[in-house]
């Protein structure tokens, strides 16, 4: 049987195809096809079977088992604003709370700037509608929900043609049953609309963040159910017993079924599979602490790892608009393969965040690109080899790179093309840098202690060159690296998120109640888990409270100490957690508890080792070329090795280039590499930073 992972990106679709039987993976890849990502996907599959032993040789070929899936479809339709005509129902008086919002600017770095514009909605107030009815916040009806008055509103949603309808009611989360009513009135009279009730979306209090997260489930809804069936049909030709899951943000999957009901979790899902494969191929090769790195053809997406566990939040943004579902918690900066350098009108050089992502695509690929990317200046600097195919599809051009860039040379004042490409090359890795201080030392971690783990495209070409600026001494590639987040899709465990608001004091005499939610979202979890099919023996449950000093506005995550469970353990650990990230703990003032979490868990059948020897063992290094490459200075006799012909545990030093189908890493002067058994290349500086 085989096991299929597939990640969309923004440039690039990755498969990753493993045999149980024979232990072999094969990966290919495909150009995106932006609307059209479905036949991306079966391009792939069909390339993975031609080239997988023994393969039936088409997508829907017999002995598939399972398919992961990530996906940036949401993301790009929320980002675009492409997605489905949508409606909000409303308590009478809050339709115009998705554009009031909150007393502060949402978007980032906004807060100086005069010519800030808000953005406009993605539902606009026509189509936004008061709904008589009215719930406290225990969960007490103040006011029934008109029905008669409902079904008039219905009528005016058939008029205005909507695809998709956000039920949005306040403290929905307490007592949910007039969304549940008005669920099943809307399926009645509109057959075929997609109908997304806040209580399933977001079962927790704030009620804008609330609305604005089930309006972006309803916006997706059916551009992503469309695109799951197709999908869906197309994979289970030949294989009706192949369960197909979705990657979730939270950095687990879930059946189709939840996904297309609640899209909006998915979001962030590509992204997250990289993380949890690098995750597992750091502890495999002895570090806890590991920054993951996966910068791809449009974005670089980077995460702290501590002590082996990933940091989940509920707190995002997407396009300015809250996004209140659990995720893993990492930064997104615009800056890959892909990503447009221009000179500004003062002179100055800027790299991103703007993409020419699969089409046009950069210069070198030949396809109408007319502006100087990231990975044209790395093709100039020479770390790229004309002769290999990039993302193993693409053959490169130098035709009218140098003229592009001795464009964009002459407009910022630059005499020498090696010095502007390398230039927009450390501007690239001074974006991701930025990056990961933002998540390592403004949380009070020194990623000094960390591993850099580089994946994606185009993350091993840069991995040694961002570990100086950091000071990080070691650089793990794993083995497929442009294809690592869809190999993640396949060592991801099976996950439901639960929640509950309490919003009681962490005190002896509220402890009993918080210990009844537990239990109560314990037993949901192992409801929902049986639905999918497996048994009580498979299924473990993660907890965690929400907790925050009395009279705070947020709040942080903390891990449910071990039975019994005892207000003063959970305080000690809020104390000791609060101190962590903020440098000091107030342990005389009153904690509330907000919300009890709890994740439903079954972990994946992670696939076995490769069982074949790497076949540089006892053969000697190969080169294929030795070629001049640009660093500081050019370099004339650079090795370029073919990574699949290094010998295991045979150190050598930088300069060199290894490359691979999907990838290529350079080792800059003062770093050498050697390859592990594991086939993880461990990239090392040569004289340890201070």
């Amino acid at each position: 049987m085989r096991i299929i992972g597939i990640d969309i990106g923004g440039t690039f679709t990755d498969v990753v195809v493993y045999d149980e039987a024979t232990r072999r993976i094969t990966a290919a890849k495909a150009l995106t096809r932006r609307g059209d990502e479905a036949a991306s996907v079966l391009e792939c599959l069909e390339e993975a079977a031609a080239g997988a032993a023994g393969a039936a040789g088409a997508a829907g070929a017999v002995g598939i088992e399972r398919v992961v899936h990530g996906t940036t479809i949401g993301t790009n339709a929320i980002l675009e604003r492409r997605g489905a005509r949508a409606a909000v129902l409303a308590t009478r008086g809050f339709r115009d709370l998705l554009e009031i919002g909150r007393t502060r600017r949402m978007a980032p770095n906004t807060l100086f700037d005069l010519s800030f514009r808000k953005p406009a909605p993605l539902v606009p107030r026509p189509l936004r509608f008061d709904v008589e009815e009215r719930v406290d916040a225990a969960g007490e009806v103040l006011e029934p929900l008109a029905e008669p008055a409902l079904r008039s509103i219905a009528e005016a949603l058939a008029r205005h043609e909507v695809e998709a309808v956000a039920v949005c009611y306040l403290h929905s989360y307490a007592n949910p049953a007039h969304e549940e009513a008005t669920r099943t009135l809307l399926e009645d009279a509109l057959p075929g609309v997609f109908v997304s009730p806040s209580h399933e979306v977001v079962p927790e209090y704030r009620e804008f963040e609330r609305l604005t997260t089930t309006v972006l489930n309803a916006f997706i809804g059916p551009l992503l159910d469309r695109y799951l069936e197709m999908l869906e049909n197309a994979l289970r030709r030949g294989n009706d017993e192949a369960k197909l899951y979705i990657m979730a943000s939270s950095g687990g999957v879930m059946p189709l079924a939840r996904a297309r009901r609640t899209p909006v979790q998915t979001v962030l899902s590509g992204p997250a599979g990289g993380v949890t494969a690098g995750v597992g191929a750091a502890r495999a090769a002895g570090f806890g602490g590991v920054i993951t790195c996966d910068m791809g053809g449009t974005s670089t997406d980077v995460c702290l790892v501590h002590d082996g566990q990933l940091r989940i939040t509920v707190d995002n943004l997407i396009g300015s608009m809250p996004l209140k579902v659990p995720q893993v918690d990492m930064n997104t900066v615009g800056a890959g393969g892909g990503s447009v350098a221009w000179v500004s009108p003062e002179g100055q050089i800027h790299v991103g965040p703007r993409s020419a992502g699969s089409s046009p695509g950069p210069i070198c690929y030949g396809l109408g690109g007319r502006e100087v990317t990231v990975t044209d200046a790395n093709l100039w600097l020479g770390r790229l080899a004309m002769r290999r195919r990039l993302g193993g599809r693409i053959a490169p051009t130098m035709e009218r790179v140098e003229s592009a860039i001795e464009a964009l040379a002459r407009g910022a004042g630059i005499d020498d093309t090696h010095q502007m490409a390398a230039g927009v090359v450390r501007i690239a890795v001074a974006r991701m840098v930025a990056s990961i201080r933002e998540i390592s030392m403004s949380r009070g971690y020194d990623p000094r202690e960390c591993v850099l783990m580089a994946f994606g495209g185009a993350g091993p070409m840069h991995a040694t060159t961002v570990a100086d600026e950091l000071g990080i001494d070691r650089v793990l590639v794993p083995k497929f690296p442009g294809n690592f987040s869809a190999w993640g899709l396949l060592t991801s465990e099976i996950r439901h998120d639960f929640a509950e608001t309490l919003l009681v004091g962490c005190t002896p005499d509220t402890i009993n109640r918080v210990g009844a939610s537990l239990a109560g979202l314990r037993k949901r979890a192992r409801e929902r888990l049986r639905e999918d099919g497996f048994t009580d023996a498979a299924i473990t449950c993660r907890e965690t409270l929400d907790m925050r000093y009395l009279g705070q506005a947020f709040e942080i995550p903390i891990p449910v100490p071990e039975r019994p469970l005892s207000a003063e353990a959970v305080l000690a650990e809020f104390h000791r957690t609060y101190a962590k990230l903020y440098g000091h703990a107030s342990e005389d003032q009153p904690v509330e508890i907000v919300n009890a979490r709890l994740a439903g868990i079954v972990p994946a059948r992670v696939p076995a080792p490769v069982a074949e020897a790497p076949a540089g063992n006892g053969g000697g290094a190969r080169l294929i070329e030795r070629r001049r490459v640009w660093f500081d200075e050019g370099i004339d006799d650079v090795p370029v090795h073919d990574r699949g012909y290094i010998p295991v545990d045979a150190p050598f030093r930088g300069p060199a280039v290894i490359e691979e189908t999907g990838a290529t890493t350079v080792v800059f002067p003062g770093w050498s590499c050697r390859r592990d058994e594991r086939d993880t290349l461990h990239l090392v500086r040569e004289a340890p930073s201070p």
